[in-house]
């Protein structure tokens, strides 16, 4: 949970920056598939359903950062 809850802060604030709604970032379902596998590398991220490839460049690293910060 509060992996998630840091992934959701993460992508607030990107969408905040971009002048977005959130779920334009990343929906909640993929924020999910993340806190769950909890991927380490892009290609891991990747291949997560709602991470295609422009996503991934745009904001694979600040998530995969989030993710390291709460490592297990």
């Amino acid at each position: 949970a509060a992996l998630f809850d840091a992934l959701r802060a993460e992508r607030l604030r990107l969408a905040k920056l971009q002048g977005v709604p959130p779920y334009v970032v990343f929906h909640d379902s993929t924020l999910q598939a993340m806190a769950l596998v909890r991927p380490g590398s892009i290609s891991d991220l990747g291949v997560l359903p709602g991470v295609g490839h422009s996503k991934l460049e745009r904001y694979g690293e600040a998530f995969l950062a989030v993710i390291a910060n709460h490592a297990a």
